[in-house]
């Protein structure tokens, strides 16, 4: 890994501890949590480019080495968090999906030449291009990781939040049919990405509208009638360190994205905890990523995450937030 700073480093010099073997014996308060009977264990991934790759994987990656899969009702992904949620739910282990991402490195389908022309001929009347990646990459990062091709095919239930534009913005639940253009749709950022022609021409990422799931897979809870208490186990990747002078169009678009999206979450968030039997959990591990499409840095996002994980679902942090003993 090249340049690395001072907190790069000391990460590094951790790596064999992060890594380590979690001890269930500091993670009983989680387990009787989330076995209980009266409660709803559902899962929400949520977006955030790279860091979201590795922090989403890093907490799969935990409850599987906790057992606790098994418990899991149900799975949300939004953008990056549907990329890892829809294989996860199909039977991908976390750590196969980890080797799959960093496998990625490079496959961005950049199409430079495509723009370049589109731009030189659109004052004759040629459409600009919809998006700079065409996708293919990650498509295949996502088909490799698949293990069925439907949704209703998933061992673990399974939901994934696009965007509408059809001139009224609101999440669209992808939730039947094929689960590669649907994935593919909710991580499709206007302008960087093409959006899909199979069906979700007019969804973009969800990110812009419910960049970690929350008001939706509780909307769904409530109106399916269950008495039972719902778990919600969700990952935020909030903006942190992202706030360097822009430097491209890319990154001076994706600053006004991340805005949004900042102006947008406490709201979402605070009416979340307002909701009778919804408890959420929700968990951001606060990486720094100046450039957040930057996949070199996938292993060290995963190894912060994973520390901040390992340490927040311990016994005693779970005992001060939800007075469980």
């Amino acid at each position: 890994m090249r340049n690395l700073d001072a907190n790069d480093q000391s990460l590094l010099a951790r790596r064999e501890q992060i890594e380590g073997p979690v001890d269930p014996q500091r993670y009983t308060t989680l387990r009787r949590l989330i076995a209980r009977d009266d409660h709803r264990l559902v899962v929400s991934l949520g977006g955030g480019s790279a860091p979201a790759l590795a922090g989403n994987i890093a907490l799969l990656s935990i409850l599987e080495e906790l057992d606790l899969q098994q418990h899991v009702q149900q799975v949300w992904g939004t953008s990056a968090g549907a990329i890892i949620g829809g294989p996860w739910a199909s039977g991908t282990k976390a750590q196969q999906m980890m080797h799959d991402v960093l496998a990625a490195q490079g496959q961005w389908d950049l199409r430079w030449l495509h723009l370049g022309l589109a731009f030189l001929l659109h004052p004759f009347g040629w459409p600009l291009p919809e998006g700079l990646i065409g996708g293919r990459g990650f498509a295949a990062l996502i088909q490799r990781s698949l293990k069925v091709e439907r949704f209703d095919q998933c061992a673990i239930p399974f939901r994934c939040i696009a965007a509408s534009t059809d001139g009224q913005p609101r999440p669209v639940v992808l939730s039947e049919g094929p689960l590669l253009p649907a994935i593919l749709a909710s991580m499709c950022v206007p302008g960087v990405f093409e959006p899909q022609s199979n069906g979700f021409s007019d969804c973009c990422d969800g990110g812009i509208v419910e960049k970690t799931p929350l008001r939706s897979p509780i909307g769904e809870h409530l109106r399916s009638g269950d008495t039972r208490t719902l778990l919600l186990l969700a990952t935020h990747f909030g903006v942190h360190g992202r706030r360097a002078a822009s430097r491209d169009f890319i990154h001076r678009f994706l600053y006004g994205v991340d805005a949004m999206e900042e102006i947008a979450w406490p709201c979402q968030l605070q009416e979340a905890r307002n909701y009778p039997r919804v408890v959420p959990l929700v968990l951001d591990p606060r990486i720094v990523a100046s450039r957040p499409f930057d996949l070199r840095r996938l292993q060290l996002h995963y190894w912060t995450a994973r520390e901040f994980f390992v340490q927040r679902l311990q016994n005693p942090h779970l005992a001060l937030a939800f007075g469980a003993e």
